[in-house]
């Protein structure tokens, strides 16, 4: 005859054991979640609703710059939806190559920062940047106190 032997002992141990599994399972998960939103960027631009304004700028910004070059913006590119409003436009054509370097800056001074449209190029140099999407690049400046770029974005060195 089969006798069942109970051992209250052996099944708490079974159910604490099942307890700190939960519980550390739940803590990798919400360590993996807080760092994925530590550091992302700061302040991200939202490319899904403003590409196709974007695109249609970087034609105006190359119509308007000819050869390529550094402008003051006038009419639709004052302002670019998502990004602010633009205070400078620089655009670098590679005659050798199909690159272009479309910036958008919304501040040239020591803390200048934008949107880079960048086919063929790499990120401006001496700049922290972060890539949302496709040719799509957020720039901004170098934290100087600290000598680093703020969360979620990597510097590129040069210059």
């Amino acid at each position: 005859m089969n006798k069942k032997i109970d051992h209250p002992a052996a099944s708490q141990s079974i159910l604490r054991s099942r307890r700190s599994w939960v519980v550390l399972s739940f803590l990798i998960v919400a360590a993996i979640v807080a760092t994925t939103l530590y550091f992302r960027p700061a302040h991200s631009y939202a490319v899904s609703g403003n590409s196709e304004v974007w695109s249609a700028d970087v034609k105006i910004a190359l119509a308007e710059s000819g050869a390529g070059g550094i402008f003051a913006p006038t009419g639709a590119l004052r302002n670019l939806p998502g990004v602010g409003k633009i205070q400078e436009v620089v655009v670098d054509k590679s005659t050798l190559r199909k690159a272009i370097t479309v910036l958008f800056l919304i501040g040239i001074d020591k803390s200048y920062g934008g949107l880079a449209y960048l086919e063929g190029y790499p990120p401006p140099p001496d700049s922290c940047s972060v890539h949302p999407t496709g040719p799509w690049w957020q720039v901004t400046h170098i934290n100087v106190s600290t000598m680093g770029c703020p969360r979620g974005f990597s510097f590129t060195g040069g210059g």
